[in-house]
């Protein structure tokens, strides 16, 4: 369950590369699509079994954008990037403690 800082009062894209959420406590972070594909726990990306990155980290453009971001449910944003990754699930839970600030 989300503790009520959690709680997301707004999502909007700041550049074509970052996206922003505010929270309902009033912080602010900054959310690159680059970093977040690179830690993306999809199937695609990371092995399932041994937890092991299946994807090559090097290999993700600085400049990614997403082709679509939208919420599921109340809990986690699903993105699909621009390089074809389109299963990532980030809840917000996790965005929360993973801001790149």
């Amino acid at each position: 369950m989300l503790h009520k800082k959690n709680f997301i009062r707004k999502i909007y894209q700041k550049t074509n590369t970052v996206f922003t959420i505010e929270w309902m406590d009033g912080r602010i972070t900054d959310y690159k699509l680059s970093d977040l594909q690179k830690l993306c726990a999809c199937a695609r990306c990371l092995d399932e079994v041994t937890g092991k990155r299946i994807s090559d980290t090097s290999l993700i453009s600085e400049d990614l954008t997403a082709i679509r971001v939208y919420s599921i449910g109340r809990y986690a944003l699903k993105i699909e990037f621009s390089s074809g990754c389109s299963r990532g699930i980030f809840p917000y839970t996790w965005l929360r403690q993973h801001a790149f600030e």
